[in-house]
């Protein structure tokens, strides 16, 4: 219930951060309900932070393949992570990885 309250908080009110908390608080408690991951990644796009919103999605769907956090990542058009996570996204290792696995039809 708290990371449904902060949720509430944080679309209702506008406590973004304060909502933010609450989640946190009940991931702490009970780390493997993916509903807060839900709520949490919730508050995040709310506060405009898409990318850190994507990252706790993607938490959420490691404990549990949860079709609404699949249906708020299909929305949001979330891309994969690259190919190689050590480097950024925009560097030309991964760019170019990633189109030759694209055509290759592995990803």
């Amino acid at each position: 219930m708290l990371s449904l309250m902060g949720y509430s908080l944080a679309r209702e009110a506008g406590q973004f951060q304060k909502g933010i908390d609450l989640c946190l608080k009940a991931i702490a408690l009970n780390p493997h309900n993916c509903d807060h991951y839900l709520h949490l990644g919730r508050i995040y796009l709310l506060a405009k932070k898409k990318n850190i919103a994507i990252k706790i999605f993607r938490k959420g769907l490691k404990i549990r393949k949860d079709a609404r956090i699949l249906e708020e990542l299909r929305l949001l058009g979330h891309r994969r992570s690259p190919p190689f996570d050590s480097l950024p996204r925009d560097h030309v290792v991964n760019r170019v990885t990633g189109k030759i696995l694209n055509v290759l039809k592995l990803r």
